[in-house]
This record gives structure tokens, sequence and C-alpha cells, in this order.
């Protein structure tokens, strides 16, 4: 039989409970379309459909309900559950916001230091900068990229929002219907993110959003009740068109709450990354947290604890970390969130503009744009592609932590700020080049039940669980990590007294749970899931130490019921390893023993025994041996650098290898000092050659896009081959002067009027203008925009004093604001201008004032 999810919306007479719930019910069943109507009509509801993206399951349907039935029946054996919906407590990530006046925002114009989380690297107060103006100077905008903020609706009308608004990225949970727009002063978080996101850039009244191109949508859901119906349905809204989905909220931040996620949305994430953006995954955003001063800690957060989110930390211009901050090892990096004191200039509420001052909401909303610019470098990343990238570009440095670490794996790692800031340069050249990570497999294994399960007051209960990784099973086995699931069940008087960690086999270890002083609850852990990116890049074989602590406020003993260990990872390595720690051989020395040696051998040698005590005089080896000219041998627990495991023995690289998989020129992996590794051929070589490129980062000679001759990177070409040409950066076949270009029709389609040549459609694509057209900041115009003036080659900005101008100069004013007077092409203050009994008319000329006498 087929599996379906139902919603059934009724109202049901409470003879078990006395909860009052909402009207909202989910139910899982077993049958087929027919057998679902049928048991719907048997207890008076009618089939509303299914819910969205869970359609694929072949059955998930709504259905109303306008009479009474006992819950408390039997009920039909083809119900696997069902669960009458509460109202879920959500809050938004962000402290307060206030309000300002619109201010035209131009690169140029000193409004844009306001802009500290983008415009940081001159600041010595940012230390360590996010590199967004380096990823826009690469070319990349956002642009492609559909992101939907999941929040109490968007105001579509902004002046900053309208030119970017998607409504195919937009819907009202709330109100079932496609007026998604925010409608009241109040609710204006929704605006507030959508504006830090893709803020339009050049007709901005307020600011410029960090992927100033993306198309930004807005889910209603935060309106009205929440449950899990109403976050299932917006987080699968239209899943094949939206790539990036924003959530700035969560469950209250009170520092004793335990909420995640219930059954339909922790399907719908699961289902999101499987098969949302055509088989990709979608992303989906998630601030940590803002209940640091309340002592909350985010793996109480089923949301930003899941594997399927991206969990987004906040720190200050300064580096250091802002006091509303919770810790965790869910956390995978941090974008910039402010204090109170560093405001954030965005759109505010009735097309005004607000300053929003710190939160992890706005961190989140400034990893979006980011990750809207990467999707943008390489749209075909996968979810768990977007996660690698983000670990192996994050900086670490001058954001300051009492507990950054180094991994098993050479990743640093704090629980406050994950693998650190987000990089945005970074992050697009990594994703320019990116290979595809092997498929996730998943490895989950239940704990033995040991005799000693008793959490005692002020003691530790420590439990130990050696795993393989599942290596005899090839679907689940994971030889590298990704992220661990530690799934537990603890009964305990008060929650909030337990503290405890997670250590992996190389060392690493995880705070999983700190104490909370305000968690009173005697519920303990019910099938909690704790996660941990920590340890991500490892070996997953070995012993895995859990350790719970009590302290003590209450002389109760606690109990571990059970537990289990999930390990997501690969089983190939990814990608080359992110710090080698390869041992050096060493030269052996002759050792002519007169009599039979009975001292202690190596710990390279086997049981067989040894001749003397160095790994030169082991019978045989445990592991590896080199072999000298002189028939001597050395035993290693590896081969060193140059050499290569054949067997047990170690044979020699070729000599331009520094690492490789056999002796042969073509079977390198890593090269030695003056040479580069040539994809495709597992070469090395001195020079790259005909369309390679040489990426200095990884020490290889990559490809270069199709039709490259030459080129600085893979999609930034010098050289083209023959039958195409160069437009912009890429090869193209060539088209005629004044026609571009399409790859998805292989057709040469006509520029903008306004475009003389292109790269592409639209205006925002003309590489020079057409006859009668002026190219005006980044676009081409018939006619100078006020505050420009006409001059060769292209329109300038005129004095910040005039509107409209016939020069830069102060004196070149031909037109003033509102409350100054033109007087010899100079923009004064009226009462510098005007005699007494005179006013300045509206053409900033100074009139006698009329008055009438009776």
């Amino acid at each position: 039989m087929a599996r379906f999810i139902a919603l059934w919306v009724g109202t049901l007479l409470q003879l078990c409970h006395a909860t009052i719930y909402t009207n909202d019910w989910a139910i899982k069943i077993r049958g087929d379309l027919e057998s679902v109507n049928r048991i719907a009509e048997k207890y008076g509801f009618t089939n509303m459909g299914q819910v969205s993206a869970l359609k694929h399951e072949e059955g998930n349907y709504l259905h109303n309900y306008q009479t009474y039935i006992n819950i408390c029946t039997n009920v039909p054996f083809k119900v696997e559950w069902l669960k009458q919906q509460v109202v879920q407590r959500r809050v938004k990530r962000i402290s307060r916001a206030g309000h300002i006046s619109p201010i035209p925002m131009r690169r140029n114009d000193p409004a844009w230091n306001r802009l500290w989380y983008i415009q940081c690297s001159d600041s010595k107060a940012c230390q360590s900068h996010m590199n967004i103006a380096a990823a826009w100077r690469r070319g990349y905008t956002g642009k492609g990229v559909v992101v939907s903020v999941l929040d109490d609706g968007i105001e579509r009308e902004h002046p900053d929002l309208k030119p970017n608004y998607d409504p195919f990225a937009s819907f009202d949970v709330n109100g079932q219907d496609q007026d998604r727009s925010s409608n009241s002063a109040v609710n204006n978080h929704g605006t507030q993110c959508a504006g830090v996101v893709a803020a339009a850039a050049n007709s901005s009244r307020c600011t410029v959003g960090v992927s100033f191109h993306a198309r930004i949508g807005g889910i209603r859901m935060l309106d009205g009740d929440v449950t899990d119906i109403v976050e299932a349905q917006s987080l699968s809204f239209s899943p094949g068109y939206i790539d990036v989905y924003l959530a700035g909220w969560g469950p209250k931040d009170d520092g004793a709450t335990l909420d995640g996620p219930g059954p339909l949305t922790r399907l719908v994430l699961q289902n999101g990354v499987q098969t949302g953006r055509q088989g990709r995954g979608s992303i989906f955003l998630w601030p940590s947290g803002n209940g640091g001063e309340r002592g909350d800690y985010c793996s109480c957060d089923g949301y930003s604890n899941s594997i399927y989110t991206i969990s987004i930390s906040s720190s200050t211009q300064r580096g250091s970390q802002p006091d509303y901050l919770e810790p965790c090892p869910s956390t995978l990096a941090t974008a910039y969130g402010g204090l109170d004191r560093e405001e954030m200039v965005t759109v505010g509420p009735q097309q005004s503009c607000s300053t929003a001052q710190s939160g992890t909401s706005l961190a989140a909303s400034v990893a979006a744009g980011v990750i809207a610019l990467t999707l943008e470098a390489n749209p075909l990343l996968t979810w768990r592609d977007l996660q690698h990238i983000i670990v192996r570009t994050s900086k670490a440095h001058h954001l300051s932590a009492p507990d950054w670490r180094v991994n098993g794996a050479g990743y640093k790692v704090s629980h406050l700020y994950g693998f650190g800031l987000l990089d945005a340069e970074s992050m697009v050249k990594e994703a320019e080049r990116w290979k595809q990570v092997p498929s996730q497999h998943e490895c989950a294994e239940e704990a033995a039940i040991q005799l000693s399960r008793l959490i005692h007051p002020g003691s530790v209960l420590m439990s130990v669980h050696e795993t393989t990784g599942c290596s005899g099973e090839a679907p689940q086995h994971v030889a590298y990590v990704e992220h661990v699931v530690v799934r537990v069940n603890i009964s305990h008087g008060r929650r909030g007294d337990l503290s405890i960690t997670l250590t992996s086999p190389l060392g690493t270890t995880s705070q999983l749970l700190a104490n909370r002083p305000l968690d009173n609850s005697t519920e303990g852990f019910q099938n909690w899931e704790f996660m941990t990116a920590h340890c991500w890049g490892e070996q997953a074989a070995g012993e895995w130490t859990l350790k719970i602590q009590d302290t003590p406020s209450q002389k109760k003993d606690g109990v571990l019921e059970k537990w289990s260990l999930v390990i997501y990872g690969t089983a190939e390595r990814p990608y080359p390893a992110h710090r080698e720690r390869a041992r050096s051989a060493e030269i052996p020395t002759d050792s002519d023993l007169s009599e039979e040696y009975s001292g202690p051998c190596d710990p390279e040698c086997s049981d067989d025994g040894c001749e003397g005590p160095g790994p030169q005089q082991c019978v045989t080896c445990l592991h590896f041996f080199l072999k000298f000219k002189n028939n001597t041998r050395l035993c290693v627990s590896g081969c060193p650098r140059g050499f290569w495991g054949d067997r047990r023995r170690c044979k020699r690289c070729y000599a331009s290898c520094e690492s490789c998989t056999g002796s042969r020129s073509d079977q390198c992996t890593s090269c030695q000092p003056g040479h580069h590794l040539t994809e495709g051929t597992n070469t090395c070589t001195a020079i790259c050659g005909e369309n390679y490129y040489l990426d200095h980062d990884a020490n290889m000679c990559r490809k270069c896009s199709e039709n490259c001759l030459k080129c600085t990177s893979y999609s930034i070409c010098t050289e083209c081959k023959p039958h195409t040409s160069l437009q912009g950066n890429r090869c193209q076949r060539s088209c005629a002067p004044g026609f571009y270009h399409d790859p998805q029709e292989a057709a040469c389609k006509p520029c903008h009027q306004a475009c003389a040549t292109c790269a592409g459609a639209g205006v925002e694509a003309c590489n020079t203008c057409a006859e009668g057209y002026l190219m005006e900041e980044w676009r081409c115009v018939s006619s100078c925009s006020a505050g420009f003036y006409a001059t060769e080659p292209n329109p300038e900005i005129c004095h910040s004093d005039c509107v409209t101008c016939s020069g830069p100069e102060d004196e070149d004013c031909l037109l003033c604001e509102e409350g100054k007077a033109l007087e010899n092409g100079e923009c004064v203050s009226d009462h510098e201008v005007c005699p007494i009994k005179t006013f300045l008319s509206e053409g900033s000329f100074c009139v006698f004032s009329q008055t009438n006498n009776h």
C-alpha cells in the first residue's frame, strides 16, 4: 500500500483531554486516494488536497470537518498516526528597530559607509571583513538566484524591494491567498530581512542588498497562528523555483524552551534537500538564536540543530561576541549582526527606512545574500556542496572566542562562531571550480545498554561506543564525517542541570549541551537529537565517548535510558586533505647483535617479534615498510611523502609527484615544489598547458570552460577557441554587433536597444552604449539622471549641494534642493539670500510676500 500524509481540518469533541487545540489535524495514512476519501467521509471530513511538496509520496491531503467525533474511538488501521495541531510559540530573532528618513544610496556617497558589514576593509575596527564588495567586483550580484523570506510578509511596493520582488516566490500562508504583503508598521521584520538580502542598487532610498540583483519573495506565515502545518506549507512552497528559504525566527529564546520542527516540517526539510532545486536541494537558512543573556543553548532549538539547515551565528564589527549570542556545535558559520550601537540600515514599513539593531536574524540575512552570490557563481551546487564550501572558506581570524580548537581534519572551529566568518570572495572563487562531493551516507548505530546508567548529582556518566563507520555495509559506510547526531533518552528531575559532551575518535570534543540555569523542566530529553559539525572531515571509525554531567541542584539521580550515534558523511574523501600530517622516514642504522635480543619491540613491529628495539629491527612490520639499497627495512605506520603503499611496501612515486597512488607519471595526487597537478590527467607539470589555468590556492592546473583557449579562472576567459568570441569574461559563439549568444536557445538574440554591444539580455548587460545613449554608472541611459551632468566619456555626479548641474563644482548648480536658493550658480540657505518680507519661491527665486489689509 502506498504511504499517505494528510491534513484534516476539523472540530473534534475532546473527551480524552481537556487541552484546547486548533482545528487543524495532521494524519498519516496508508492507502490510495479512494481509501483516504472513504475514511474522511466516514468521519465527516472533506478532502482538501495534498500537502504541497510531499506530493511525490502519492498522498498528502487536506480535509475539512464540520461535525463532532470522539477521538478515543477505535481509529481505522490504515491511519498510522494523527496529531491535532497546537499553536507554536515562534519569536523573531532581532532586538528592535528605529525609523530614519529615506536617503538616496549611491556607491560613492558618504552614506555608503554606513553599510559597515559590506564596505568594511578600510576600518581598523573591522579586522576580519566578509569581502562582499570583492565578490561584486568579480561580477557576482545574485542574478538568477531566488530567495524567499519566511516571516510576517514583505512590503513589495517599497522602492528598494520593488525592482527585485518576485511574486512567484511569495504566498500568504496565514490568509491562504496571494496577498503576501506586510500590512502594518509593527510587522516589518520580514521587510527588514528582505532589504538586507536584496535591496536594489542605484535606485535605493535606504540601503543596498548583499545580493542586489537576486529575486526576493516573501512567505507570510508569522502573522497568525503558527502550527506544524503552517511551517510545513511555508518551507515547501515552490521548491523547484525558490533557491534559498530564509527564516529569521525560532522557538522562544528564554533559556528554558526545548522545541523544534513537528513531524510534517521534519519531512518537508528532508524532502526539500532531496528534491528541491531540481534535485540539488533547497537551502534552508536559520539564525542560531538570541538567548545568550538568558543562558540559552542553541542545541535546544531543533531548527538550527538540524543537518538540513545552515545555522548562522553573529559577530560584532570588531569581531567580539554579542551578549545575545547562543553557543552550540551545530552552528556552521558566522556573519555580521552587530551590537545595539552598530546599526544596520535597511528598509522599513510604509516605504520608510529603518535601523535594525543587532540579532542573529540580521546575520542570517547577510548570509543569505552571500549564499545567493555563491549560487550565482555555480548554480549546480548541491545543498551539501554549499556546506562544504562554507566549512573550507570561513575565516576564524580576529573573531574573539576562548574555545577556538583545531579538529582532527585541520579546521579551526568554535561553539560561538562555527568555522568562522563567511568570506564572500573566497566562497564564489571556490564555487567557480567546485566538483560535486560524493553521495551522502548515513551510518546509524545504537550504543550498547551499559550496566550503570544512573546520572549521579555532581558526577559524570561516561558511555563509549566503538564504530567502524558501518564499513561492512557499502550503502551506509561513512569514512569521512560531515554531521554527527546523538539521539538521547534521558529522564531527570531538572533538565537545566545537565551538560553533555561528545568526543570523536580523533579527540575533538563537542559541547552538545551546557547547563541552562532557567530550565526547570522535569521532562528530561525524549528522543531528542543533538547535532555537531565540529568533527567535519575527520575519520568516522573508532571510539566515540559520550559524557553526561549533573550539576546538582537536587539530590535525585537521572537515568540515561538509551542513546544512539548517527554519522553522516562520505565513503570516499570528498577532496584533498585540509591539512596533511604524513610522517617522515628516518635513515636506518646498522645494528649487529652478538646475542639474542629479549627486550621490548618498536610499536610498528608485528607479533613475529624483533631483533632489537628500533623500527628497522622488526622481523615483519605491522603496517608498512621502506626498503633501502643496503637491503635494510624500516617499519612505518604510513608511507611518507613521495611514496605510496603497494600492499605493505612503500614504493617511490614518480619524480615530480609528492604523493601518488602508483609509480607512473599519471598517478600523482600532489606535486613536488615548482610543479602543479593537472586536473583530469593526474600528472605534474611545471607550466600549465593550453586550455588550463593555474589555481594558486590548490596548486593545480584546472581546465578552462568549454570554449576558452586561455583563461585566468574557469569562468574568466582571456582568449577563445575558433568560431567563438570574448563577450565579457566568457567565450561565446560569435554574434554580429548588437546581438548576444543565448546558450539556452543556442541562438543569437538582439541586445537591448540602449546597447551597442552586450553580454546578455537587458540594459544592465551592455558593454557599450548605442548612439544617443550614455553609460551612467552600470547602465546605458538616454539622458542624464538627476544628480548627474553630461561629460565625455560618461556622465559624472554633481556636487552634493546640487539637484541638477552643468559641471562638477559647487558653483555649477542649476537647481537646488528645498530650503536653498540659487545664487551665482551656488546653492545657499534661503535666509542667507532673501531679504526681509520676501520668501523663496518654488523656482528658487526670492519674491515679495503679499498681504491683504481690510
